[in-house]
């Protein structure tokens, strides 16, 4: 008479749709639909253990078994052909990607790049508190709508129109340029880096992932240009203030399954993107945010505690055509960021809970003239736009984003910019966490969260 685990095994190799999903378990989404798979056949055999443990339990019982039924061993064996396969493409992904760069790598890479000396200006060029507009046609097209047009909030003020005049510019850097900026303390006061993630497969999932999210989550700056979605953690809604993963979505029709996936293809794409800027980027700017993360301890982008492990070693997946690449154990994005799309903003400062934020511009398909250049006001400089492209700047120093060229009731702009960006409000852990330890009832915070704003304009 067969075993339990010999008669277990047998069912599966007889089992053709088994067989077949067992070939293709290398991914987590193709191990989870395996084990639900193996889930329903271990019924008859009182079998209790679900999930990941089924799976891992059922190939040692493989690994044990002498013999294996025939179907099994060819599919166990095509199974670790694949997975041969896709560790040497995951390894070669690393090493496109900069993932594994040590910090001699990373200083080799800064060394490359142009160190430019910036000096304050006296007053910021382009004026803070003014739209930009870097043609005449431009400005024609946006005046109307921010003179007149229905306002989003109506206790903000409108903001006027400044038309470029480009040689008054201090620097002006180039779609193809890289750049370091530096002020007459040494300190780094920005970064432009072109060409930032070196694998297109890859900005192009994150891309989709940011299409997709712009296109059903809530945008958060009604009165500007373009649209722009928080992802991650917020201090809940103005009426019920609390730390939660935001609730932004414009349908609530989405299955369990759907929003999982959504919200975890959101993670994983800041996941990427931050993982990469701690490869590149300068000590001093990583260190910035570290030190923010760590004092506050505040929760990572976790897809709402979805993505597996604990506290900000998590796991995090990258999915390029046919290939899902797990991160295992990797470091999480901060808690909140923002994709958007064709947006811009006049001439501001903001506050936040670290000193330098920073953008990942992910496709970009218009020229100079299409606008959306980002612009260093307090210095007077202007970064042109451009696909695949980080920008890191100091929020609290005047800054912002030209406007586009097409006109604002325009329902399918001739061209769009897309990216994401590490930005968090003021509010978020210093209200929050005043909250609460209790320092703060719930009518004080919800007040200060309604009457503080992060943004200023003088």
């Amino acid at each position: 008479m067969l075993s339990q685990h010999t008669q277990f095994l047998k069912d599966v190799s007889d089992d053709r749709e088994a067989v077949h999903l067992l070939q293709r378990a290398t991914s987590v989404a193709g191990k989870d639909m395996f084990a639900t798979h193996l889930e329903n056949l271990a019924v008859k055999f009182n079998i209790t253990s679900r999930g990941s443990d089924l799976f891992r339990m059922f190939l040692s019982w493989c690994h044990a078994a002498k013999p294996l039924p025939i179907n099994l061993e060819a599919a166990m064996q095509a199974r670790a052909h694949t997975e041969m396969q896709k560790r040497a493409t995951k390894r070669a992904f690393i090493r496109r990607t900069n993932l594994d760069w040590k910090h001699s790598n990373r200083d080799a890479f800064l060394a490359t790049i142009p160190i430019i000396s910036v000096k304050a200006l006296k007053t910021p060029f382009p004026p803070v508190g003014h739209h930009i507009a870097v043609s005449p046609s431009i400005a024609k097209k946006w005046h109307h709508h921010l003179a007149f047009g229905k306002q989003a909030d109506k206790r903000k003020r409108r903001r006027p129109i400044h038309l470029l005049n480009s040689s008054k510019l201090i620097a002006d850097i180039a779609p193809t340029d890289s750049a370091i900026l530096k002020n007459e303390k040494g300190d780094i006061i920005g970064m432009v880096i072109r060409n930032f993630c070196p694998d297109e497969g890859a900005v192009a999932w994150a891309d989709s992932v940011a299409k997709r999210a712009i296109s059903i989550r809530k945008n958060i700056r009604m009165e500007d240009s373009g649209s722009l979605v928080q992802i991650g953690y917020s201090a809940g809604s103005r009426s019920s203030p609390k730390f939660d993963w935001v609730k932004n979505l414009l349908s609530n029709t989405h299955s369990e399954n759907t929003l999982a996936e959504i919200n975890d293809d959101d993670s994983s794409v800041f996941a990427f993107a931050w993982q990469q800027l701690r490869s590149l980027l300068p000590a001093p700017i990583i260190d910035d945010f570290d030190v923010y993360l760590n004092d506050t301890k505040i929760k990572r982008m976790d897809a709402n505690g979805h993505l597996p492990s604990s506290q900000s070693q998590r796991s995090y997946s990258v999915k390029i055509l046919d290939n899902e690449f797990d991160f295992h154990h990797a470091e999480l994005a901060p808690p909140t960021g923002v994709f958007g799309q064709n947006y811009s903003r006049p001439i501001h400062f903001e506050t936040q809970p670290h000193k330098y934020a920073a953008s990942w511009t992910l496709s970009r398909d218009t020229g100079v003239a299409g606008g959306m250049h980002f612009y260093f006001a307090k210095y007077g400089i202007r970064v042109q736009g451009a696909p695949n492209t980080v920008i890191v700047w100091i929020p609290t120093e005047a800054h912002g984003t030209c406007l586009p060229n097409y006109h604002p009731t325009n329902n399918e702009p001739p061209f769009s910019q897309r990216g994401l960006a590490f930005v968090t409000s003021n509010r978020l852990p210093s209200i929050w966490q005043a909250y609460v330890n209790g320092c703060l009832t719930r009518t004080q915070a919800l007040h200060k969260i309604t009457h503080r704003s992060d943004e200023r304009y003088r």
